[in-house]
């Protein structure tokens, strides 16, 4: 329990520092970013094909929503800190993948649909994106994306092998 909560407080911090700092911090979120998968990498399995399908996948709806006017940046161009919490955010989702399938796949991906889209939430309450919506339909095309996120991220992640609990142990070494 002791490793979730020191990866999620990780996660928490790279995501503030992404979510406030926006395209001023962004050398800082990418450094962050890299030194984590970096320490990951030496002390922990993880399947690198299928992080990039996660961080590709994710990039790909944000794209998507931008290109449709959903989400509007700062920058006239796709920011690289969005990219950055991507690369984050499957990185979290590999520790977290053991303890979550304990539980129903509908019930995970329900309640992690609500946690994403929450986050988008809060991030445009703090400026790093503005919505191109209403704050209603882009809740409802949000929590539609992210409970199939998180669908497809139980379902990537569920292919693993049992080096999932071999590398939560050396992780934590």
């Amino acid at each position: 329990m002791t490793r979730i909560l020191l990866v999620s407080t990780w996660f928490q911090i790279v995501w503030f520092c992404a979510v406030i700092g926006n395209d001023n911090w962004q050398p800082l979120t990418l450094l962050l970013v890299t030194a984590t998968l970096v320490i990951s990498a030496l002390k922990t399995t993880i399947n690198w094909y299928k992080y990039s399908l996660i961080v590709t996948l994710g990039v790909a709806v944000d794209f998507t929503n931008s290109s449709f006017g959903l989400f509007q940046f700062e920058a006239q161009q796709f920011p690289l800190w969005l990219v950055a919490l991507w690369m984050i955010f499957a990185w979290y989702a590999h520790f977290l993948y053991p303890m979550l399938s304990q539980y129903p796949l509908a019930v995970v991906s329900i309640v992690g649909g609500i946690g994403g889209t929450l986050s988008y939430c809060a991030g445009e309450s703090l400026g790093a994106v503005v919505f191109g919506a209403s704050i209603f339909t882009m809740t409802a095309i949000l929590l539609v994306e992210w409970s199939l996120i998180i669908a497809l991220v139980i379902k990537v992640y569920g292919y693993e092998n049992s080096n999932v609990s071999r590398g939560l142990s050396r992780f934590s070494k």
